[in-house]
C-alpha cells in the first residue's frame, strides 16, 4: 500500500518521462504502469506493467483500442472524459476473466507536441481495507458494547455510541484521552492496569475484567477484549478495544460465590467466632466492600458485644479498630450511641445509611464518621441475624457510595444472616446435646451402621469401662432385637441383661433411636441400670402389702366392733316390753349395721380406699329385707360405681332410712311390700331412687320421725337435692354431684 502511494507521488513529479528514461525504472519497482499516446494515432507506448494491470497476457501489445476496450466496458463515460482531458484522475474497476481489480488512472495535460502521458496503479488492497473499515464502523455504531479505536501511543482516536451510553463521555471528551486516565479510578485493580500496560508495550492482544468509573462516578465492571491493528509491514498502528458491561454477571456471580463460600465455611466451623470470622473475610474478599463486622446480642446486656471484623486495606483497618471500642445500644432511630448496628438490633430490620459522612440529626459529626471518611467508606448496611426468640447478632458492611450491586447488598446480607442464624442454632443445639449426652444419668452409646460403638458418655464408661470400637452385643443380651426395634412400630423400652467389665450381669432397660451424627446415619442406644430401681420397687411392694394388710385389719376390726354394737342393741331391744322402744332400737341397730357393711366392703377388696357402691347397696338392701320383712320384694337396678368411705357411709345411711321407711309404710292395699332401688349417673350427677307401691309417703313428715330428719341432714351434707312424688306409689329421688366422687387414677 505504501509502495503504491510513493509510486503515485513519483509519477506526479516525473509524468512526461518516456518509458526508457530512468524514471520508468522507479515506476516499475513501485508497481506503476505508464504509457504515452501519440497525437493523431492509435499508438500507445506503455511500460510492461500496463498489460498486467489490464488483465492481459504478459507482453501483449496495447494500443488505444485495447486500452479503451479494457476500461470502457464499466467506465465508458468516465474514461471518455479522462481521455478528453476533462478530468485528471479516475478510479476504475477492471474485470478480467476470473478476477477483478481496482485501478487509479491519471492523465497529464498534452505537451507541446500533443503527446499525452498517463499512469495507472493497482489500488485493490486499499479499496478492500477502506471497505472493511466502513463495515466495522457501521457495526461499531450499532452495537451496545463500547468500542474504542486507539492510536499507537494509546490515546483514543474514535469511540462509538455504545461508549457514550456506557460511560457518559461524549466523543469530544474522549478523543485524545488515554482510556485508563479517563475511565479508571482508585478501586481499579493495580494488577489489571499493569497487565494492560505490558500487553500494549509488546503489541499483544489482551482480555480481562476491569472496574471502571462512569462520568457520574458510578462504578461498573467491563470485560475488555483488545486487539492490535497492524499495517502491511506488520507494525502495530493502534488498538481496537471492545468493552462489554458485565456488572450484572459479576454481581450475580459474586453473590452466589459468597453464599457458597459462607456455606462451606460454616460446614467446617466449630465455634461462632470462627464462623463469623469466615463470613466477614469472604464479604471483604469477594464483594466490593471495604469493611465487615459482627456483633453478638448477649441476654441481659444493654449493648452489643463486638466479636469479629475484616477490612480491605490499612486505611479501613483504622475504622474497624475504632469501631471495636464503640458501644452500640438498642434503638429505632439512627443517632449517636445507636448507629446502624443498634438500629438493626432495635427494629429487627436492615438499616442502610447511604451517605455516612453526613451529620446525624443533632448536627454531631461522630468519630466513627470521621474514620469512615479517611477510609473512603460512604455507605453502611447493618442487618440483624434473627433467631426464633429475636435478634441474635448484627452484621454490618461498609463501602463506597456507588460500588456495583450496592442496592442489592441488604438482601444478600440477610441471606448470609439466615445461614449464620441456622449455624448458631445448630451449634447451640449440638452443645446442648453434648451436655445432655455426657451428663445423662443413663448410659448412652452412639453406634455406627455396623452396630459398633463410636462414642460413649460418662455413665456408660462407669458401667462398662472403655468400650469404643466394640460391638453392642459384647455389652447386652438380645442386641439384635434392640437394633431391630429402631424406627419400627414396636420401638420402645426393652429389658435384658447387661454385663459389667468383670463379667457380672445386671438387669437393664434399653431404648434405641435412629440419629444422624456428623452427617452420618447411626443409632443412639440408652442403657439404664435397673438394679437399684428393682430393689426399691421390691421394698415398696413389701411395704404396700404390709400397709394394705394393716388397713384391711383395721376395717375388719371396725366392722366387727360395729356388728357387736348392733347385736348388743338388738339384744337390748328384745328385753324391752314397749313396742315403740324396741322399734327404735331396731332401727338404730340397722343404721349401725349399714356402717359396718361399708367397712366389710373395704377390707374385702384389694383397694382399701374405695367402695364398690353398687355391691354395697345390694348387700345393704338384702340385709334390711332379712331384718325387717323377709317377705318384702326388693328389686335393684344399679350401675357400677365406686366411691370412697366418706361418701359411702352417709349415702348408705340415707338408703337405709329410705328402705326401712318403705318396708314399714310402703305397702299396697293387698299388704304386699314391693321396693325398687335404682342407681345411675347422668348429666354429671349421681341419681339414686327408692320407690314402693304404697299409698302414703315413703318418708314420714319431718316432725314425725328421726329418719326424715336424718335423711334431710345427710343430703345437705352431700350437697345434693331430694324430691318426692306420689305417682302410683311413693318415689324418692336424690341427686348428688359426681364431683364428690373420687376418680381412679389411670
Amino acid at each position: 500500500m505504501y509502495g503504491g502511494q510513493v509510486g503515485w507521488y513519483l509519477y506526479e513529479r516525473m509524468s512526461g518521462s518516456p518509458p526508457d528514461q530512468p524514471g520508468a525504472t522507479a515506476f516499475a519497482v513501485l508497481g506503476v504502469a505508464t504509457w504515452r499516446v501519440e497525437p493523431g494515432t492509435q499508438t500507445v507506448i506503455g511500460s510492461p506493467e500496463l498489460a498486467a494491470l489490464l488483465g492481459l497476457p504478459a507482453g501483449a501489445a496495447v494500443d488505444r483500442a485495447v486500452l479503451e476496450s479494457a476500461l470502457a466496458a464499466a467506465h465508458g463515460p468516465e474514461l471518455a472524459s479522462l481521455l478528453a482531458g476533462e478530468r485528471s484522475v479516475l478510479e476504475v474497476e477492471v474485470r478480467a476473466p476470473g478476477a477483478s481489480r481496482w485501478l487509479r488512472l491519471a492523465v497529464g495535460a498534452p505537451d507541446a507536441s500533443g503527446v499525452v502521458a498517463a499512469a495507472a496503479i493497482d489500488i485493490s488492497t486499499q479499496r478492500a481495507i477502506d471497505r472493511e473499515r466502513e463495515l466495522l464502523h457501521a457495526i461499531a455504531r450499532r452495537t451496545d458494547n463500547a468500542v474504542i479505536v486507539a492510536r499507537r501511543d494509546g490515546s483514543i482516536e474514535w469511540v462509538n455510541d455504545g461508549f457514550m451510553r456506557l460511560t457518559g463521555f461524549t466523543p469530544a471528551e474522549a478523543v485524545g484521552q488515554h482510556p485508563g486516565a479517563l475511565l479508571q479510578g482508585p478501586d481499579t485493580a493495580t494488577e489489571a492496569r499493569a497487565l494492560m500496560r505490558r500487553a500494549r508495550a509488546v503489541g499483544e492482544p489482551f482480555a480481562l475484567d476491569v472496574l471502571n468509573y462512569a462520568k457520574s462516578g458510578r462504578q461498573y465492571w467491563v470485560h475488555i477484549d483488545a486487539q492490535p491493528t497492524r499495517d502491511t509491514a506488520g507494525q502495530v498502528t493502534g488498538y481496537i478495544a471492545v468493552q462489554t458491561d458485565v456488572t450484572e454477571r459479576r454481581v450475580a456471580a459474586a453473590r452466589e460465590h459468597v453464599a457458597q463460600a459462607v456455606a462451606a465455611r460454616l460446614l467446617t466451623a466449630v465455634t461462632i467466632e470462627a464462623a463469623a470470622q469466615g463470613i466477614v473475610d469472604e464479604l471483604v474478599q469477594v464483594l466490593d466492600v471495604r469493611t465487615a463486622q459482627l456483633w453478638l446480642v448477649e441476654p441481659g446486656q444493654p449493648h452489643l458485644q463486638y466479636l469479629v471484623g475484616a477490612c480491605a486495606d490499612e486505611a479501613s483497618r483504622d475504622f474497624v479498630e475504632m469501631t471495636r471500642a464503640v458501644s452500640f445500644q438498642m434503638g429505632h432511630d439512627w443517632v449517636v450511641g445507636v448507629g446502624a448496628p443498634g438500629s438493626a438490633w432495635g427494629t429487627g430490620r436492615p438499616c442502610v445509611k447511604s451517605d455516612f459522612w453526613e451529620d446525624d440529626r443533632t448536627g454531631h459529626k461522630s468519630r466513627r464518621a470521621a474514620a469512615a471518611m479517611r477510609a473512603r467508606i460512604r455507605t453502611l448496611c447493618a442487618v440483624p441475624v434473627r433467631g426464633p426468640h429475636g435478634v441474635m447478632a448484627v452484621l454490618e458492611v461498609g463501602g463506597s457510595h456507588s460500588y456495583p450491586g450496592h442496592e442489592r447488598l441488604p438482601s444478600l446480607i440477610e441471606r448470609i444472616g439466615e445461614q449464620l442464624a441456622s449455624f448458631m442454632l445448630q451449634l447451640l443445639s449440638r452443645q446442648a446435646f453434648e451436655a445432655l449426652f455426657q451428663h445423662s444419668p443413663d448410659a448412652l452409646l452412639l453406634l455406627d451402621e455396623r452396630a459398633t460403638i463410636q462414642r460413649a458418655n460418662l455413665r456408660a464408661r462407669t458401667l462398662f469401662g472403655t468400650i469404643e470400637g466394640r460391638p453392642l452385643g459384647d455389652l447386652v443380651d438380645d442386641a439384635g432385637a434392640v437394633l431391630a426395634d429402631v424406627g419400627g412400630p414396636g420401638a420402645g423400652l426393652r429389658r435384658c441383661a447387661a454385663r459389667r467389665p468383670g463379667g457380672g450381669a445386671f438387669p437393664a432397660e434399653l431404648a434405641s433411636a435412629a440419629v444422624t451424627a456428623d452427617a452420618q446415619p447411626g443409632v443412639l442406644v440408652a442403657v439404664r441400670d435397673l438394679t437399684e430401681r428393682l430393689q426399691m420397687e421390691e421394698a415398696l411392694t413389701r411395704s404396700l402389702r404390709e400397709k394394705v394388710t394393716l388397713v384391711q385389719e383395721v376395717h375388719h376390726r371396725v366392722k366387727n366392733n360395729l356388728q357387736i354394737i348392733s347385736s348388743l342393741v338388738s339384744l337390748q331391744a328384745n328385753e324391752l316390753d314397749s313396742p315403740e322402744v324396741r322399734a327404735a332400737l331396731s332401727d338404730t341397730a340397722n343404721r349401725v349395721q349399714s356402717m359396718a357393711l361399708v367397712h366389710q366392703q373395704l377390707y374385702s377388696h384389694d383397694d382399701v380406699s374405695r367402695v364398690p357402691f353398687d355391691q354395697y347397696l345390694t348387700a345393704l338392701g338384702r340385709s334390711l329385707q332379712l331384718s325387717l320383712d323377709p317377705a318384702a320384694e326388693l328389686e335393684v337396678d344399679l350401675e357400677p360405681a365406686e366411691v370412697d368411705a366418706e361418701f359411702a357411709v352417709p349415702c348408705g345411711l340415707i338408703v337405709n332410712e329410705l328402705i326401712t321407711n318403705a318396708i314399714k309404710h310402703g305397702r299396697s292395699a293387698d299388704g304386699r311390700c314391693r321396693i325398687r332401688v335404682t342407681l345411675s349417673q347422668r348429666d354429671g350427677e349421681l341419681h339414686l331412687e327408692v320407690a314402693d307401691r304404697g299409698q302414703g309417703p315413703a318418708v314420714e313428715p319431718r316432725s314425725a320421725s328421726m329418719g326424715s330428719t336424718l335423711i334431710a341432714a345427710l343430703v345437705r351434707q352431700l350437697r345434693g337435692k331430694i324430691s318426692t312424688s306420689f305417682d302410683d306409689g311413693t318415689i324418692v329421688r336424690i341427686e348428688l354431684p359426681t364431683n364428690l366422687l373420687p376418680r381412679r387414677s389411670p
